[in-house]
């Protein structure tokens, strides 16, 4: 359909509900440059939505993605992982509940006990948020903890720039400097892991 090719032993398809299923003992979809390998599949042509489930593993250029379940939408490329996520790549390994991932832009948005390890060493959680790999960014909007080789950080929302090694928070923000041993709160901040420099207002408090 379109993009989207389906591979397996067999397939039935009802009309009715506008639904092909596919059976093998992994049936193969792909679209584009991303490949989808799982036991179960459905597809349906009207809403060109596909659902998986029984564990599947996504292949697309440098990223592999494994989860559950979960639904593929083959307009939007996207595809919409729940239950035990993992996704890993040249820049970092993800582990959470559930992740929306993009095949076009490598693009990842991310729900709840989401832990994030990026290749410089630094582990982010969030309960919310997205990475925008273009601007090689982690944007956390809920719930937002960094953990460097020197500091700790937590923040209500916390943008971390990876290739700058720059992080700004937004409100509850907290660091715990352990090189020089300074304490931080404040309700916005910045800082710059590469010059140990840092920004600090409104509330703010060392």
């Amino acid at each position: 359909k379109n993009t989207t090719y389906m591979y397996g032993e067999r397939a039935d398809y009802d009309g009715a509900i506008n639904e092909v299923r596919v059976y093998s003992d992994l049936v193969k979809v792909v679209d584009g440059d991303a490949t989808l390998y799982t036991p179960n599949f459905s597809f349906n042509t009207q809403d060109n939505i596909g659902e998986f489930w029984g564990g599947g593993v996504l292949t697309n250029r440098q990223n592999v993605m494994e989860a559950q379940r979960g639904y593929y939408f083959s307009d939007r490329k996207e595809l919409v992982a729940v239950d035990a996520v993992e996704m890993r790549n040249e820049e970092y390994q993800m582990r959470g509940d559930s992740v929306i991932y993009n095949t076009e832009s490598e693009n990842a948005y991310f729900h709840k006990n989401t832990h994030i390890w990026d290749a410089d060493g630094n582990y982010l959680y969030g309960d919310r948020g997205q990475y925008l790999k273009a601007e090689q960014r982690y944007m956390v909007t809920e719930r937002g903890y960094l953990l460097t080789e020197t500091q700790e950080l937590w923040s209500d929302t916390l943008d971390y720039f990876r290739a700058e090694q720059h992080v700004i928070m937004r409100n509850n923000l907290q660091i715990d400097e352990t090189e020089h041993k300074n304490l931080v709160f404040g309700d916005y901040g910045e800082y710059w892991e590469l010059t140990g420099n840092g920004f600090l207002t409104k509330n703010p408090s060392i």
